[in-house]
């Protein structure tokens, strides 16, 4: 069933609506666009993107099937040139039908029994919940407040929420098997241990120097790299000592060309170049490779660790703690950049002139005492560290031992807590396996009830009565048959056997769609789902109708809402949708003696529109749309009761009724009246009141008026009612004044 719903960010319910209290009989009244189709059709097609904003709360979380009836349903439906067939069990033997109907009562019973269940277990988890709460706020005030000051450190983490204090107290019950320690010797302790401690501090991480100190050893700095000796022209290069010279000028020769880089003549031979490629042979390319990759090498190296040793250095500058000597850090780092960039610059001449002898500084002295000055921080900071790893070791046992002590002081509290706790725990874990037996038995008994249907539904039954319906009404110029090419489809047809479905009257249509919606709700286009439970909702289901019709489509809506009242049927709830004062007042006039069970009274609201916005007022069981006879009434009543009895008033109210009643609709004067009344003194008594209200309803009293005292007016009160005993209407009195 529907408890609860709410519109929002949707015409014309752009700021939102929420109509609550839902109950079985639901009846809104509101006027044409103020909102009623987008209700019904937001209620048919929730997932729609549209309402995506929208929500609908059911009774117990269970959703129910919701058949709806408005324009977009007759749209669907009979705008087609077939209509699908509803299946019931018209057809079925008694004896099917019986025992389909004690399996549906045992599928209901399982069901009722699954919400039992689970309302059980929810009010297990609402005294979980209970009690919960209470045992947090026990040990928040009996542990935490008491011992806040004491103990600050040992509540590190769980100052801010009651909830994880709590869950602490729980965790350290079933965990903490430290020793007990006297309080005195846990005060006194905590007073040196949770004094401010140093932190754990990350070691400077030692850079590797190797490959520069390789670089710098090797012995091809010294060696002159030259071209072969025993070659012709390796004379008069070596003499001249030209080598690089013409090293560098060979690259320059272009191939097959005879032009001298050099002198510009044509004097390049194949001989001259077999000799200079002679000269400079393997050896010498395989030496100024190596001069050329260990470069590069150096230069890479170097960089690298100098960026290593900056960063250490602006590190251990902004670091106030640090252990490293960093004033003669940053001056060793100094000389180690100069010493750097010095053997660059000759392995930078080395490379250009391969011939020249270089000889390296060696860098090593300076890294050896960078690297030691990183090592003997490193120290100072392991020496620190285990300090601190041993402190923070004394105060986790400390604490361990404080939460070993606050849980013994405390044991009686928390021990039933627990306990409480676990027992509600298991009651809740066996009431959801009952649950879930009952549900696994349920999907079974459904499938069942589902394949009997198969056997036992036909959509015959259906059409029978809808046509019985047209003919009894008066629509005897159509009526509805099967397809001749699928029994379990209907079309509308004349009696020449035409499709009268294009040919219909608006009326006709209306009233044809309305009487298929509810031989629908009664059955199901699938014999799977003929005994499924479900809401109907109905929205203006007498526009375009006759008058007269009026109050039979009313009739029929009364007979749906009657067997909801008794429980008859797979209808569990009904909301009813209109803009017709009259069609409202003639399916609720049912009602105007209400039911001990108020879940079986309807109830009532009205929607209004205003600037182009939508609200809705809630009236409960008090039906806002009345006749002005009954309004005469509730007005009679409420002075009545209230003792605020205005003479003029109320003359004028009794007047009205006794006019309306015996004189209007009965065809009674006042002497019927009066002669009704059989002994003399009561007669004038009579008299004496028609007197009185005529006189307060037709008379402009003068100044001398003086206004009846209540007693007055009380008496006449009782002449009234003793008028309908007299006339044999006292049970219209009764009903009418709500005297049960």
């Amino acid at each position: 069933m529907i408890t609860k719903i709410e519109l929002k960010n949707i015409v014309p319910y752009v700021d939102g609506l929420t109509i609550d209290n839902l109950h079985k009989i639901n009846y809104i009244y509101g006027a044409n666009a103020s909102g009623k189709t987008t209700l019904s059709h937001f209620l048919e097609q929730a997932s729609d993107e549209n309402y995506k904003d929208c929500t609908i709360e059911w009774k117990n979380g269970i959703k129910v099937e919701t058949n709806v009836y408005n324009r977009y349903f007759r749209e669907n439906n009979f705008g087609k040139s077939s209509i699908p067939g509803v299946f019931t069990l018209g057809q079925a033997t008694k004896e099917e039908k019986e025992n389909v109907d004690k399996k549906i009562e045992e599928l209901e019973e399982i069901k009722k029994s699954g919400i039992q269940k689970n309302r059980s277990k929810e009010e297990l988890q609402k005294n979980i919940d209970e009690t919960v709460y209470e045992f947090r706020e026990n040990v928040w005030k009996t542990i935490f407040k008491k011992y806040e000051n004491v103990f600050s450190s040992a509540f590190d983490g769980y100052k801010a929420s009651k909830e994880n204090f709590r869950n602490k107290v729980c965790y350290e019950y079933a965990k903490n098997q430290s020793d007990v320690k006297h309080i005195d010797d846990l005060k006194a302790r905590a007073d040196v241990i949770f004094r401010k401690s140093p932190v754990v501090y990350d070691k400077i991480q030692p850079i590797e120097y190797v490959e520069i100190i390789d670089v710098e050893n090797n012995d091809i700095w010294s060696k002159k790299i030259i071209g072969k000796s025993d070659v012709e022209i390796s004379k008069l290069i070596n003499r001249l000592n030209i080598s690089d010279w013409v090293h560098e000028g060979v690259k320059h020769i272009e191939k097959d060309s005879q032009v001298c880089p050099f002198c510009q003549k044509h004097t390049i031979d194949e001989e001259f170049r077999k000799q200079i490629e002679d000269f400079f042979d393997d050896t010498f390319v395989s030496d100024t490779r190596i001069v050329k990759d260990l470069s590069n090498k150096y230069f890479q190296s170097t960089n690298s660790a100098i960026l290593l040793f900056e960063t250490i250095e602006t590190k251990e500058k902004q670091n106030h703690e640090t252990k490293l000597n960093i004033e003669l850090f940053s001056s060793n780092l100094k000389t180690l950049k100069a010493l750097f960039l010095s053997n660059i610059e000759l392995i930078g001449a080395k490379v250009k002139e391969p011939s020249r002898s270089i000889e390296l500084k060696c860098s090593k002295e300076l890294l050896d005492t960078l690297s030691n000055l990183i090592n003997f921080a490193n120290k100072d900071i392991e020496n620190h560290n285990n300090l601190v790893l041993n402190l923070r070791k004394e105060k986790e046992q400390l604490k361990q031992e404080i939460w070993k002590y606050l849980i013994e002081e405390n044991k009686g509290i928390i021990q039933a807590f627990v306990k409480k706790e676990n027992g509600l725990q298991k009651g809740i874990a066996n009431l959801e396996k009952q649950r879930q037996d009952l549900l696994i038995k349920y999907k079974s008994l459904d499938s069942e009830i589902k394949e009997l249907n198969k056997n036992v539904t036909s959509v015959q039954p259906s059409v029978d009565e809808i046509n019985k319906l047209l003919e009894s009404y008066g629509f005897t110029n159509f009526k509805i048959v099967p397809t001749k090419t699928d029994a379990n489809q209907y079309q509308i047809q004349r009696n020449n056997g035409e499709n009268a479905q294009a040919t219909l009257s608006e009326g006709e249509a209306t009233f044809i769609t309305l009487l298929y919606f509810l031989q629908l709700i009664k059955g199901g286009v699938s014999p799977e789902k003929v005994n499924e439970k479900r809401i109907v909702v109905i929205d203006d289901p007498i526009s375009s109708l006759d008058s007269n019709v009026l109050f039979v489509v009313s009739s029929l809506i009364k007979e749906i809402i009657k067997d909801i009242r008794v429980g008859n049927g797979n209808i569990q709830q009904i909301i009813v949708l209109t803009h017709n004062v009259y069609f409202h007042k003639e399916i609720s006039n049912m009602y105007m003696i209400k039911d001990h069970a108020e879940e079986m009274n309807p109830h009532y609201w009205i929607l209004r529109k205003k600037n182009d916005k939508t609200n809705i007022i809630y009236y409960e069981q008090d039906n806002p749309i009345k006749s002005s006879y009954e309004l005469l009434w509730r007005e009679l009543r409420e002075c009545h009761t209230n003792k605020n009895l205005s003479c003029i008033t109320i003359q004028n109210v009794m007047r009205r009724i006794l006019e309306t009643y015996f004189k209007t609709l009965g065809g009674y004067k006042d002497d019927d009246i009066l002669n009704r009344f059989e002994e003399q003194q009561e007669k004038e008594i009579c008299r004496s009141l028609i007197y009185w209200i005529n006189d307060g309803s037709h008379c402009i009293p003068d100044d001398l008026f003086i206004e009846q005292e209540n007693d007055m007016i009380e008496k006449y009160m009782n002449v009234f009612k003793l008028i309908f005993e007299r006339l044999g209407h006292r049970n219209h009195y009764n009903m009418m004044m709500k005297i049960n």
